[in-house]
């Protein structure tokens, strides 16, 4: 897990303040914000949810265990897609439609026709079809309220953002590095003093 072994790239994010006693109330969203498998037989392509940090099928967050003894609650978004990409639809379909005309005798099918059967292969590749799987790793730390989010990718981290504050209710901002440096403890002088640095150039300049 890469925020464990602390070899990953991340987003960092500064949630609102937490509210007094929030284990109860988060486990009870995360739960009930829980992810749930595709069900194949349905035109869903994408579904989201939460599961644990240490197993990919579970949820079932409890009060006593939600923050380690490090002050950190440790989650995964999970995000599976089941799409079947247009080229393999294309050319089953088009072998379905020429077993269905030597089938009915005939050349061709109709607009409405091919277009029922194209739906008629849809559902049976999904059925044959395992959902493409992502998982997130979230890292929140609950004294200073930074989240960091285990991706660098724009559309994971507004899929992270919407689904965070859907969950738990709470405003998500980005942290740049001067909020950051506050969050690691730097007075405002200082932070200050850095802002107002100037950048060296350290290659030589050939004339």
């Amino acid at each position: 897990m890469g925020i464990v072994a602390g070899t990953v790239s991340y987003l960092r994010f500064i949630s609102a303040d937490l509210p007094d006693q929030f284990e109860v109330r988060f486990c009870d969203v995360l739960n009930a914000h829980a992810f749930h498998e595709i069900d194949a037989h349905s035109d869903v392509e994408i579904q989201r949810g939460w599961v644990r940090f240490d197993d990919a099928f579970e949820a079932n967050f409890e009060p006593p265990t939600l923050v380690d003894s490090a002050g950190h609650i440790l989650f995964r978004l999970r995000i599976d897609t089941l799409r079947i990409p247009n080229t393999t639809l294309k050319a089953w379909s088009m072998r379905e439609e020429r077993e269905r005309c030597i089938k009915l005798g005939r050349d061709k099918l109709s607009k409405k026709e091919r277009d029922q059967l194209k739906l008629e292969v849809k559902k049976k590749l999904r059925l044959r079809s395992l959902p493409k799987m992502q998982l997130v790793e979230v890292d929140w730390n609950v004294s200073t309220g930074e989240v960091r989010l285990a991706a660098t990718s724009k559309a994971i981290a507004v899929q992270f953002i919407d689904a965070f504050e859907k969950t738990f209710e709470l405003k998500l901002d980005p942290v740049g590095l001067l909020r950051l440096l506050a969050l690691r403890g730097l007075k405002d002088d200082e932070i200050d003093a850095l802002a107002r640095l100037e950048p060296e150039r350290f290659h030589l300049i050939r004339r």
